[in-house]
């Protein structure tokens, strides 16, 4: 496979001014929650202050943040918080207590492999990238 450059090294803070800044430019999101080119680039110079190491952010960079990590995890949130059963809420996540739950959480695991990290707390961002993309359309398992 051919390199496509150096790897993106994302920090905390770079990933909550990313969402934040894409959150206030909501309106410009397409209704599957997809920006156009220009707001990817946009959004790399915003984060630009944050750069601790690696590489400065491109729009390229950004896009795969946003596609490729970011939405997964909140449709994998959304598609585990409306299984029957499967507990949610933003502070303590998957808020998995006991064998049982421990369990149900494991096997759901394996449909939304993006929950693993809210087995005990929750995901600060869920709301705001709601809001981002609320008819985010078709994005099944199959």
């Amino acid at each position: 496979p051919k390199s496509s450059g150096p790897k993106a090294l994302w920090n905390p803070a770079e990933v909550d001014a990313l969402i934040k800044y894409l959150h206030h430019h909501r309106f410009e999101a397409g209704d599957n929650g997809n920006f156009k080119s220009n707001l990817y680039t946009s959004g790399a110079a915003h984060i630009s202050e944050f750069l601790t190491e690696g590489p400065p952010k491109t729009r390229d960079m950004v896009k795969n943040k946003w596609v490729l990590h970011i939405r997964r995890i909140y449709h994998d949130i959304k598609g585990y918080r409306l299984k029957s059963g499967c507990h949610w809420d933003n502070m303590h996540g998957a808020g998995v207590q006991g064998t049982f739950d421990e369990q149900v959480f494991d096997d759901c695991v394996k449909t939304f492999p993006q929950i693993h990290p809210f087995k005990q707390s929750g995901w600060q961002y869920y709301n705001l990238v709601a809001n981002i993309i609320p008819n985010s359309g078709v994005h099944g398992t199959n």
